[in-house]
């Protein structure tokens, strides 16, 4: 029978770059390893990641260590490579019954009765699989509240993973990085600070969609997490790039009840086709703004581009000449281009600043918020405003 991650550590799991786990653990022939790695290299740094990963530990160790693990616990140290770069362990794994339930260093069964449909698993190695980031999300809801369930939605539902490596692989990725060697693998992408340094920050198709999430609440016979997963389904909006966007998106979008502005009816990371002339001051056909209001809007704004302006990370040479044409290239279409930083939406009283002016540019009434409703604006921002990377663990 085979042994199925789950739970927090198959979202990790989800989280980590193809790039880090072809790294740690794909055949040493493999086209692209050969390209970025001499032998020699490889092999040191797969072992320096065996050696500071608990999983690794005791896989090397003699077998009298863990003589009396069960098979699930066999299989998740012959996999020992291949997990040391999501997580340190113990690995949740999937038990059936109660019975089942009885954890070692490296296993923590979880149980969950509802029997595995075909598509809420995959195979990852022999007699190894992981379950769905749907799914997956669905056991961290059954522990997580509201606010953290939709945080996590937004990283599957959105183009983003925050990632960070073991030590041997971050510095291996690094020099990657300054040496111009660091590959897009597998659809993901790392992004850069402005020097060049790794940020935590992946860029990726999404991992899955409000829809999914909506479809796996509604098809599980388990009822653990599956109330708070729907709820997150109807409440996160798909498409953001990042953690700042996400949680721009959150703090704008979640109702005043639920502790956010209400300003609804806002997509991420929106296309827009430029027309001619705005195509040759942005000098591209196309662009992509991050959190987006469609008009009409008042004083003729044909739509507001609201930009989460960051020095922390880019995707691609970006400078702020490019961002004044596309700016300009927009307004010339009628869309008001505002910019918010990461500071404005993380102090409560330049925020207030903030959402007062962007209630005026989209003719939203705002009115005095009640007791509650502050209570509840303190309780969101006091979830929100946590490391995304310790995510869901915290």
């Amino acid at each position: 029978m085979d042994t199925t991650i789950c739970d927090t550590s198959a979202f990790l799991f989800w989280r980590t770059p193809p790039l880090a786990r072809l790294l740690a653990a794909a055949p040493e022939d493999h086209d692209l390893l050969r390209h970025l790695a001499e032998p020699a290299r490889l092999a040191e740094l797969r072992a320096d990641l065996a050696a500071c990963s608990p999983l690794g530990v005791q896989a090397s160790a003699p077998a009298s260590w863990h003589a009396h693990y069960g098979p699930r616990s066999r299989v998740l140290l012959d996999s020992a490579a291949l997990l040391a770069v999501p997580f340190d362990g113990p690995v949740d794994v999937l038990a059936s019954a109660p019975g089942e339930r009885l954890p070692t260093r490296v296993a923590r069964p979880r149980v969950w009765r509802d029997p595995l449909a075909p598509h809420e698993a995959v195979s990852v190695g022999l007699g190894l699989r992981v379950v769905s980031p749907a799914l997956a999300l669905q056991q961290v809801a059954a522990r997580a509240n509201l606010t953290r369930t939709v945080m996590l939605a937004s990283e599957l539902c959105g183009s983003f993973s925050v990632y960070q490596p073991p030590e041997p692989l971050r510095a291996f990725l690094q020099r990657l990085a300054d040496e111009g060697l660091l590959p897009s693998y597998g659809g993901w992408r790392a992004a850069l600070d402005n020097d060049g340094r790794l940020t935590g920050l992946w860029t990726h198709a999404p991992l899955a969609t409000p829809a999914a999430l909506a479809r796996q609440a509604e098809a599980s016979g388990e009822p653990r997490g599956r109330a708070r997963l729907a709820e997150a389904a109807g409440l996160v909006r798909a498409g953001a790039a990042s953690p700042f966007e996400a949680r721009t998106g959150m703090l704008l979008g979640l109702s005043r009840r639920r502790g956010g502005e209400g300003y609804g009816g806002f997509e991420h990371n929106h296309r827009i086709a430029l027309t001619a002339a705005a195509a040759l001051l942005a000098r591209r056909r196309a662009c992509y703004c991050d959190v987006y209001w469609d008009g009409p809007l008042p004083d003729g704004i044909a739509g507001l581009d609201l930009e989460c302006q960051s020095t922390s990370h880019h995707f691609g040479a970006k400078s702020s000449v490019s961002d004044a044409d596309r700016a300009t290239a927009l307004q010339t279409m009628g869309i008001e281009v505002a910019q918010v930083t990461f500071a404005q939406i993380a102090d409560p009283v330049t925020f207030e600043v903030f959402s007062e002016h962007l209630a005026r540019r989209l003719g939203i009434f705002r009115p005095e918020k009640t007791e509650a409703q502050l209570r509840a604006q303190a309780n969101l921002r006091r979830e929100l405003f946590v490391g995304w990377e310790d995510l869901p663990a915290t």
